[in-house]
């Protein structure tokens, strides 16, 4: 395999951005109809995903352990698109579907690379494709002696707590395994939708699972306005491997950062420390005004429960909830963002902290952290960019942290 020759291709190809994407998923679609059920109306973010995934392949081509592992990973976590055919039957991943992907590969590349697209350079790429093809069948082939393509869960029922906010309990088919702190790829089967939530819950021996969504766009908008006890949903495999790291050091103690709706996969984590021995944490959930605390009871609440296995040294006072708001008429607690009270908390050397919100609040946070003398190493978080692939994430997560994104030094 020529590297060197499908990297500079790539670095020519890919210059085309959205254009070439655009190009491959419509001669994809004209190739295999049937595929195009298989993906959302609206495909700006597969679009992006797929220049990301490409990418990546490209950049590990000499690194066939790093190459190997992503792709496995991948065709394991492609299992869960699935679709109809023109006569309406359901439709799932198949061989032969990678078959098609390759010829619309091909004739993007063919498109774009113009008088580069040499015969030698076409079979460079067809070699390479047919790898990789073999490394995704053989991860989703391994994946199915274990685990279902996805889960059909029951929504049990679903909580209005705000005019934008719901939350709501589904119960899948059967056991669904993922760690506090990671998400779940989530549709509703009419919008062929996927997005990722993360469970407000450590896992349950009944596996039912809370979700908690703020409208803001229009998948999430349907959960929280149409969503109703009786409906069904469909779930991925868990991602995410920052947050779910809250253990990585048991012994030092925890800060936790929650704005909206990002407080989900922190109060799983508050919960599965209940469930222990309990240890040292601080729990700082921010809002605009006192109605932006939806979850407040329920968190204070959690907060006073003593840890399961209280017989432990230390496990009284084990968690301070600490909520706050920037504005609010007679309110009683905390005044200020959360990362400004988190750091009035502080001084917080040798502490992981997790920081879970919106992209706005998290770079806010990471930056104010940053300047009180945190350091990069000590922040666990989670991009929620619709844009990015979590699994793509995964595979990086090795690199070291760059939080330069923040405007933080």
């Amino acid at each position: 395999m020529d590297s060197a020759a499908l990297r500079q291709s790539w670095s020519q190809f890919s210059a085309a951005g959205a254009d070439a994407a655009k190009y491959f998923y419509a001669t994809l679609f004209v190739v295999a109809p049937e595929t195009r059920s298989m993906f959302p109306t609206n495909m700006q973010y597969q679009e992006d995903k797929l220049l990301s995934a490409l990418g990546h392949i490209i950049t590990n081509l000499d690194d066939p352990s790093a190459l190997s592992s992503f792709a496995q990973r991948l065709g394991a976590d492609h299992r869960r698109f699935h679709g109809q055919d023109q006569r309406g039957r359901h439709v799932g991943l198949g061989e032969r579907h990678y078959i098609w992907v390759g010829q619309a590969l091909l004739a993007t590349l063919e498109r774009f690379l113009g008088p580069y697209w040499t015969p030698q350079l076409k079979a460079e790429w067809a070699a390479a494709y047919e790898a990789v093809a073999k490394l995704m069948l053989a991860g989703a082939a391994e994946a199915e002696r274990s685990s279902p393509p996805y889960w059909e869960a029951d929504v049990l029922g679903a909580e209005r707590r705000r005019s934008d906010i719901a939350v709501f309990t589904v119960r899948p088919n059967y056991l669904c395994n993922y760690l506090p702190g990671q998400s779940l790829p989530v549709q509703v089967p009419q919008l062929r939708t996927w997005r990722y939530l993360s469970p407000a819950n450590a896992p349950r021996a009944d596996g039912t699972i809370d979700f908690h969504v703020r409208a803001t766009g229009r998948f999430s908008t349907h959960l929280v306005r149409k969503l109703r006890a009786g409906d069904r949903l469909l779930l991925g495999h868990p991602v995410g491997t920052a947050l779910s790291a809250y253990d990585r050091s048991p012994h030092l103690p925890l800060l936790l950062i929650a704005g909206g709706t990002g407080l989900a996969p922190l109060r799983a984590v508050v919960e599965a420390l209940q469930q222990g021995a309990g240890r040292r944490t601080t729990l700082v959930v921010g809002g605009r005004t006192p109605d932006d605390l939806y979850d407040d009871q329920a968190m204070a609440q959690l907060a006073s429960m003593p840890p399961a296995q209280a017989w432990q040294n230390g496990a009284a006072g084990w968690l301070r909830y600490v909520p706050t708001v920037e504005s609010g008429w007679g309110w009683q607690g905390a005044i200020g963002k959360a990362a400004d009270t988190a750091v009035r908390l502080g001084p917080w050397a040798d502490t992981d902290i997790l920081v879970c919100g919106s992209p706005e609040m998290t770079r806010e946070t990471i930056t104010t952290l940053a300047r009180s003398g945190v350091q990069p190493e000590q922040i666990l978080t989670e991009s929620y960019d619709h844009s990015l692939y979590p699994p793509l994430a995964e595979a990086d997560a090795t690199a070291p942290r760059d939080f330069s994104w923040t405007g933080a030094r």
